[in-house]
């Protein structure tokens, strides 16, 4: 018998730290669904689902580590996000805005509630400039594009300039790993500080999803960087279809300096970025600078809207509308791993000099080079 008990003990205290509740308050019906949806290959999982009974409803299994989740609701429009994890966790739902919603009774959803709060402002204020930015697309007010790009980068610096606060204050914390993840797929961030910073972590991060995902790309990235064209390289020569399906070659282009910007229609870190791209080849003759923009689409009509909206028909334009299976893409190493936007410049003798910069450094690289050629 003792023997027994003893087993029966080993047995709950084993499976016991794994363990989650999550219950809820929402006013809704009894019998009306919520549904526990979890995020895989950027395709919504239904994990499980419960009913509404008296104004609350819950949920109770296992899991090994935190995962962001999300809640939805038969008749709410909207979901809620939070990370489940072993413990207590209480949502109050608020139906008139479920992103408001009061999340509880885990480290992890603190933590997530915290960077939520102090992150709102500038998230806000964020969309507020995007949606003037298309506002002004539209109406071709290239003045005020500028204006706004310049306030949408200052905005975007003071949002990344608390994430590395938080990445440094919380090393253990799983919303720091979704942070860093976050930045590596909008390519925010160099691999060698994210290497660096992924390091610094908290060991106990080590089995959760955003980890091993930061991991495998800066690993893959390390493995393949060796083969991908690097500053000082020439080049690798490439034609494609354009626009009207005419044949275009990098080697046909004569301007001084080309640079070669991975794109696509669905990359919203691209679409920032291409309105001050063609405020600044507009400060340059053709024979002195221009973009050669290479899409990752596959649909047609997708590419040429955005180039419509986005205003860069002065560009030169190149697409195999094959994702990242186009030969261009695999010439120049541009992997879904790692994403885009992702450019090369280069020079007259079509060396490369610089590669995945932004904006204000391609012009500040462009009038150096300019001023040493005159």
């Amino acid at each position: 018998m003792r023997y027994l008990i003893i087993i029966i003990f080993f047995i709950l205290s084993c499976s016991k730290p794994n363990k989650y509740s999550l219950t809820g308050n929402v006013n809704l019906n009894d019998d009306d669904k919520v549904f526990l949806v979890q995020m895989k290959d950027n395709r919504p999982v239904l994990i499980d689902s419960t009913s509404v009974v008296s104004g609350e409803f819950k949920f109770s299994d296992s899991i090994n580590f935190p995962e962001m989740h999300y809640l939805f609701f038969e008749k709410i429009t909207g979901n809620i996000p939070f990370v489940l994890e072993p413990g207590n966790i209480k949502i109050d739902v608020y139906k008139d805005s479920l992103r408001s919603s009061k999340i509880t009774g885990t480290k992890s959803n603190k933590d997530w509630t915290d960077y939520l709060s102090e992150t709102q402002s500038y998230t806000s204020e964020l969309n507020n400039i995007q949606i003037e930015i298309n506002q002004s697309l539209r109406l071709g007010d290239s003045v005020l594009i500028y204006d706004l790009e310049e306030q949408f980068i200052d905005m975007r610096s003071k949002l990344v300039d608390y994430e590395f606060l938080f990445m440094n204050n919380r090393k253990e914390s799983y919303i720091s790993a979704l942070i860093l993840q976050r930045m590596i797929f909008e390519r925010s961030i160099d691999y060698d500080k994210a290497d660096s910073i992924l390091n610094s972590f908290d060991k106990t991060l080590e089995n959760t999803n955003p980890y091993v995902s930061v991991r495998n790309i800066i690993d893959n990235y390390k493995l393949s960087n060796i083969e991908s064209p690097n500053i000082g390289s020439f080049a690798p020569k490439f034609s494609g279809p354009g626009i009207d399906g005419e044949i275009i070659s990098l080697n046909q282009i004569k301007s001084k300096y080309i640079l070669i910007d991975f794109w696509a229609s669905w990359c919203e870190p691209c679409r920032v970025e291409n309105p001050g791209l063609t405020n600044l080849m507009k400060s340059y003759n053709n024979d002195d600078f221009v973009i050669l923009g290479v899409s990752l689409d596959v649909s047609r009509d997708a590419w040429m809207k955005a180039i419509e909206v986005d205003g860069i028909d002065s560009w030169i334009h190149i697409s195999n509308l094959e994702y990242f299976n186009g030969p261009i893409v695999k010439l120049y190493n541009i992997r879904g791993d790692v994403g885009i936007p992702s450019n090369f410049l280069v020079n007259q003798e079509r060396k490369i000099i610089a590669k995945d910069i932004k904006t204000d450094e391609l012009e500040f690289i462009l009038n150096s080079q300019l001023n040493n050629l005159n």
